[in-house]
């Protein structure tokens, strides 16, 4: 059976001229060897994928992608991941990836652009047009915050302005903030701040908020939840080399503007998931999130799995994406043992 597997990968790989790879811009792609295992992305889920995937004895390649090390190095300060203190965003993340690479990993800081999952083994391309073939494949690319798009807002991101009340609400104890948002994340982010913050108050684009009834019956009783503002839009976010001072907000029904004194703005207009390359290929959810199968990491194709924001539309916390980046490389290994993926299979076919 042995024999059987390693001779259809062999036709496999060689077979490189195939449909797969017809086209002017793809006849001229380089294909070099085989990757047994290739994470795509470098933040928590992505990195820890990759170490425990070598150290379960599977040579591993992760491309950095277009972010390197994540969202997380645009955070301040990180002070609530276990067994670390109090710490950069930047800096932990750069820890980790020199960790990831001590582990035996090959790190390429390229970005994949293309994939193709219709065939095993699976093909990926970068922006220089190298290709690669693929056994098994771990999706950690992660999610982005939507934006507002305003003067002062990329400024001031990570120094005032964030996009998670979990993870940097302590950092506004005794502080006037606000949140952008009406729907239940709004209502969640301001629950998350009230017992931290001297002030709460949601900024509501429309008339009304989008949050559920029962949701909304949640933001009462909480002294430092103020009432919602409606109908405004947020011009311009105020501040200087220290963080936040001001939000510049217009009212949509007067059309005048006005300044208000704030410390600190929590986005909660949502994030989009980065599964572009996976539109038509995996199954996903209505909102664009890879949806996995039970309590595994394991995708609507065998041999793809996917971990961290990019799935994860609930928790979006480091130390969750750190460990279903873990869970997902277990299940991959295990995946590519039973398909007969041993070392002596990766010596034959790198011979």
């Amino acid at each position: 059976m042995m024999k059987n597997y390693i001779s259809i990968l062999f036709v496999s790989v060689m077979g490189l001229c195939s449909s797969s790879l017809m086209g002017e811009e793809l006849s001229k792609a380089k294909v070099p060897d085989l990757l047994p295992m290739v994470i795509l992305g470098s933040g928590p889920a992505g990195l820890a994928a990759a170490q425990y995937s070598v150290r379960l004895g599977m040579p591993t390649t992760l491309f950095m992608g277009q972010t390197s090390g994540g969202l997380l190095t645009k955070t301040s300060f990180i002070d609530n991941y276990p067994g670390v203190m109090k710490v950069a965003g930047d800096i932990f993340m750069d820890t980790m990836i020199e960790q990831t690479r001590q582990a035996g990993v090959k790190i390429l800081d390229e970005t994949i652009v293309s994939v193709d999952l219709s065939q095993w083994p699976f093909m990926i391309g970068t922006e220089e047009g190298t290709m690669y073939r693929v056994l098994s494949l771990v999706i950690a690319t992660g999610a982005t915050p939507k934006m507002l798009n305003v003067p002062g807002e990329e400024t001031h991101y990570g120094n005032g302005v964030s996009s998670c009340a979990l993870c940097d609400g302590l950092f506004f104890k005794g502080k006037d903030v606000f949140v952008i948002g009406g729907g239940d994340s709004a209502v969640e982010e301001a629950l998350q701040l009230a017992p931290h913050v001297k002030s709460v108050t949601c900024l509501v684009r429309s008339q009304q908020m989008r949050a559920a009834h029962s949701m909304q019956q949640k933001l009462q009783g909480y002294p430092t939840i103020k009432p919602p503002r409606y109908g405004v839009q947020v011009k311009s976010i105020l501040g200087n080399n220290e963080g936040v001072t001001g939000i510049e907000i217009l009212n949509i029904e007067t059309n005048k503007t006005e300044v208000l004194d704030a410390d600190g703005v929590f986005l909660a207009i949502g994030h989009h998931p980065n599964t572009d390359l996976f539109v038509g290929q995996l199954a996903l959810s209505e909102n664009g999130h890879i949806l996995v199968e039970g309590r595994t990491q394991a995708t609507s194709v065998p041999g793809v799995f996917a971990a961290g924001d990019v799935e994860d539309d609930l928790y979006r916390q480091a130390i969750v994406a750190a460990g279903r980046g873990a869970a997902a490389a277990i299940d991959a290994v295990s995946w590519l043992r039973k398909q007969g993926v041993t070392e002596d299979a990766l010596k034959q076919l790198a011979s």
